[in-house]
């Protein structure tokens, strides 16, 4: 490891003054504790699929996170028991503060982050470090290609370093030295596990609908129930057979709902009430969210209610994307910005602004090919995000392996 002037100098400023006040933190689980840190450009829901897919293959281990500025992070999708903290500023007394406390087994830093006293004093306690999900622009680049004895130094320090792309491979090797041995992992990218579905009624009632056009509108709010249903009529003057899967919100309200537009002059059946979508059924109600994986699998097509207007709950667009059911959504993602972007620059997902537009999308993917083709980019980025998760995680398994052999001998 090649030594910096530059590193050197940092490091005696931050060792400077005293220890300032200890906040009050949670006790340590017991067990192997992995830190993950949010850095620059990494997403939360993604660092929690990896904290997910860590905990499928090793149950025991327990999770710390932090994240750039002054809030701990929220544990919302981490494993059960996941603890947060507030990051110290990169300052020796408190980082050492901090690591007496935790005493992590592992650190993960996500993103183009590389806080210098942070990482030195790490890998002093022999903690094994990994930099992952780094993309490194190249203004970052020409930042630190400026102090690249540090950024060498520092870089030297991680057992190992995933990078986003081959652009920012090369560049971290043009800052840190042509033998850095950096790795092409891919970007962690939330996904969503493949919904559950019983198979015996998924081909049950594929055979009841044999070959009937059908689409479903998921998690539909009532203030978008009516355009929902307007969709479907313009559909129906192209395909008298199409069937609308409709799955409201509130199940609460699916009974009153049923008897409303039966009124309207829909010919419905209610899943509730053991109702099956016979041939005349235009509209099946199927009030429930624990059927969800049923129905992606039954749709080709699939609007995300809760996305028209905003204010909007709605899911996860990777629960129909895993399923392999193309996407329709309005102009408001909610809690889901990240996975919409990344689905509209996959060609994954249709964007419909309004009510009309919604109508013209459902009547233009009745054609099987045009759906196809937006559910097979879905289902690839989905399926894309999963894989680049698992090779990481078991980045930080065999990591925590070699410790564990290291300490044994």
């Amino acid at each position: 490891m090649g030594r910096s002037l530059g590193l050197a100098l940092y490091l005696m400023a931050a060792a400077r003054g005293g220890s300032e006040p200890v906040p009050a933190r949670a006790d340590r689980s017991e067990g192997v504790l992995v830190w993950l840190h949010l850095g620059e450009g990494a997403v939360l829901r993604s660092l929690a699929q990896l904290a997910r897919q860590l905990g499928r293959e090793r149950p025991d281990l327990r999770f710390l996170i932090t994240a750039e500025g002054s809030e701990a992070p929220n544990t919302a999708g981490f494993p059960a028991g996941t603890l947060a903290d507030v990051l110290p500023p990169d300052r020796l007394p408190a980082l050492r503060d901090f690591l007496d406390h935790w005493r992590p087994d592992l650190a993960l830093l996500a993103g183009a982050s590389l806080p210098p006293a942070l990482i030195a004093e790490t890998h002093d306690r022999q903690i094994p470090l990994i930099l992952a999900d780094i993309r490194m622009t190249p203004g970052a680049a020409a930042h630190w290609r400026w102090r690249r004895g540090m950024a060498g130094s520092l870089l030297a320090r991680f057992d190992r370093i995933l990078a986003q792309d081959p652009e920012t491979a090369t560049r971290l090797r043009d800052i840190g030295g042509r033998l850095l041995q950096v790795d092409v992992a891919g970007r962690i990218e939330e996904t969503t596990e493949p919904l559950p579905g019983n198979e015996a009624e998924r081909a049950a009632l594929a055979e009841l609908l044999q070959t009937r056009p059908v689409w479903l509108a998921v998690a539909c709010p009532a203030a978008e129930e009516e355009a929902v249903l307007a969709a479907q009529a313009h559909a129906m003057q192209l395909a008298h057979r199409m069937l609308l899967i409709l799955v409201p919100t509130d199940p609460a309200r699916a009974s009153d709902l049923a008897d409303r537009i039966t009124r309207d002059g829909w010919t419905v059946a209610l899943r509730s009430r053991d109702e099956e979508p016979e041939p005349e059924v235009q509209v099946f109600l199927a009030d429930g969210e624990s059927e969800l994986g049923l129905w992606y699998r039954l749709s080709p097509v699939t609007f995300m209610g809760g996305t028209l207007a905003p204010g909007g709950g709605g899911r996860s667009p990777f629960e129909p994307a895993a399923l392999g059911s193309a996407i329709l959504h309005g102009p408001h993602p909610g809690p889901y910005p990240d996975a919409y972007a990344r689905l509209t620059e996959a060609r994954a997902a249709r964007l419909v602004p309004t009510p009309a537009a919604l109508a013209d999308a459902v009547a233009d993917l009745i054609a099987p090919d045009k759906a196809a083709t937006l559910a097979h980019n879905a289902w690839a980025a989905s399926s894309g995000g999963a894989e680049v998760t698992e090779r990481v995680a078991e980045v930080v398994l065999s990591t925590l392996r070699a410790r564990s052999g290291q300490a044994a001998a």
